[in-house]
Formats: structure tokens, C-alpha cells, sequence
């Protein structure tokens, strides 16, 4: 039990080590687990995202879940933590799921006190759902759900008309379907 208590303490302190030399303020490096093309020959589902940089923003980090959740998520720009113990949404997320791990039915009656429901569209051929004031957007394809995060409506559209399929990268139709 000691022994579990003095690594327990050890680990505190590194953490706080590591918080010490953070401002607040300060730009947080984003880091993922995958590089461009390792994205590019990734198999167990197609992978969508916005290119290398969208609305100004370059593409930071590309992370793969594949515990609880199972996605893979593109994210761009960087962001400022408000204190140095605190994190930090990014600019723009697009998160890739395969259907079968995430679609509109799963929010079937879970709607709770005062939350909006989704407000349903079609967007490039799909049926589509935004969330949470219009700053996330569902894209649902036969194969994949397309998750996109962003700060405001208008750079969700923007990130909308450029997304592309990751192994294909090529010229994109921002009107075209999303099957990859």
C-alpha cells in the first residue's frame, strides 16, 4: 500500500511539473498518433477530411480512438488553454466513425430537459444533422458518420465543401457525395 501511495505522489508531481512550465494563453502544440500517409493507407474504414489546411486553418494532429470509441479524428489549428491546468477544444475537429459505431438513431430518446433536438438537412447527397446551435454537424453515409466540430456555422460550411476522401485526395466536387 505504501508503495502504491509513493507512486501515487510521483505521479502527481510530474503532472505538475509539467503544468508549471504552461501559460496561460499560451499555444498548445496538438500531437496525434497518425501521420498523413499512414491516413492515406489506413483500412478498416474510408477516412474524409478537409485537406491540409481549411479556413485557414492547418491540419494539426490526426488521432485514432479505437477504445470506447472507435473514429479517427482530423483536427485543425491549434488552441489557448485559459489556465495552465486546463485543456482546450481546437478550432476544428472532423471525426471519422464507421456507421455501424455511430448514427442518428442512437440519439433516439435522448433528448434531455432543455436540450434542442437535431435539426435534420441533407448535404452532399447524405442525410445530415446539426447540433448545438449549428457548431457540429452530422454527415451520415451508408459506410461512415462524419462528425465536424467547429466554432461557428460558417466555417462548418466551409469544412463541408472540402471534404474530400483521404487515399483519393484529389480535386473534390464540394457538391459530390462523400463515398469514398
Amino acid at each position: 500500500m505504501r508503495r502504491l501511495a509513493v507512486a501515487f505522489v510521483a505521479i502527481l508531481g510530474a503532472s505538475a511539473l509539467g503544468a508549471c512550465g504552461r501559460v496561460a494563453g499560451e499555444v498548445v502544440p496538438l500531437a496525434g498518433d497518425k501521420t498523413l500517409e499512414e491516413a492515406r493507407t489506413f483500412e478498416e474504414f474510408p477516412l474524409v477530411y478537409a485537406g491540409e489546411q481549411v479556413d485557414g486553418l492547418p491540419l494539426a494532429a490526426i488521432v485514432r480512438r479505437d477504445d470506447t470509441a472507435d473514429y479517427v479524428s482530423f483536427v485543425y489549428g491549434d488552441c489557448l488553454p485559459s489556465s495552465p491546468e486546463g485543456g482546450c477544444a481546437p478550432p476544428a475537429e472532423i471525426q471519422v466513425w464507421p456507421a455501424a459505431r455511430r448514427s442518428l438513431g442512437a440519439y433516439a430518446g435522448t433528448q434531455g430537459a432543455g436540450a434542442s433536438a437535431p435539426v435534420l438537412t441533407s448535404i452532399r447527397g447524405s442525410l445530415a444533422a446539426f447540433f448545438d446551435d449549428g457548431t457540429r454537424l452530422e454527415l451520415y453515409t451508408a459506410e461512415l458518420t462524419l462528425v465536424l466540430f467547429a466554432r461557428s456555422p460558417e466555417r462548418l460550411r466551409t469544412i463541408v465543401g472540402a471534404l474530400r476522401c483521404v487515399a483519393e485526395d484529389r480535386a473534390h466536387d464540394p457538391a459530390g457525395r462523400l463515398d469514398c
